[in-house]
């Protein structure tokens, strides 16, 4: 809000314009996270599988990958080490075992139903 004048702001007008301008940059900043959201369970399957090969496979590029490296001064690539994989595993552990819980618990109970079963239904010779 600049006025025709070359008047200085009062600090209520300087107050507004900086509310303005800082109202319009979430607006912006929004619209960005909103699109990369989109991208992201757009392509959810095909990022998983990537980000994947990319760990167990660090050495080996895609040809995308290497047009994109030279076509684009890169930073120099740092192999990961064992305490990389660490990190990640400990980051996966709590997905791991929302999926593996189901099945952990029906098994559980199969078991138990089978040695309750047999106990108390169990064939006299």
């Amino acid at each position: 809000m600049q006025q025709i004048q070359n008047k200085p702001l009062t600090p209520l007008e300087k107050l507004i314009s900086d509310k303005e301008r800082i109202r319009k940059q979430c607006v912006i900043q929004e619209q960005k996270l909103n699109d990369d959201f989109s991208y992201i369970q757009e392509n959810a399957g095909s990022l998983l599988i990537s980000g994947f090969t990319t760990l167990l496979f660090p050495n080996t590029k895609s040809k995308k990958t290497e047009s994109t490296e030279t076509a684009t001064a890169s930073q120099p690539v740092t192999p990961i080490g064992f305490s990389d994989y660490l990190s990640i595993a400990q980051g996966l552990l709590p997905v791991a075992w929302d999926v593996i819980r189901p099945f952990l618990l029906t098994w559980g109970i199969r078991k138990a139903q089978s040695w309750f079963t047999n106990l108390l239904f169990k064939k006299k010779k």
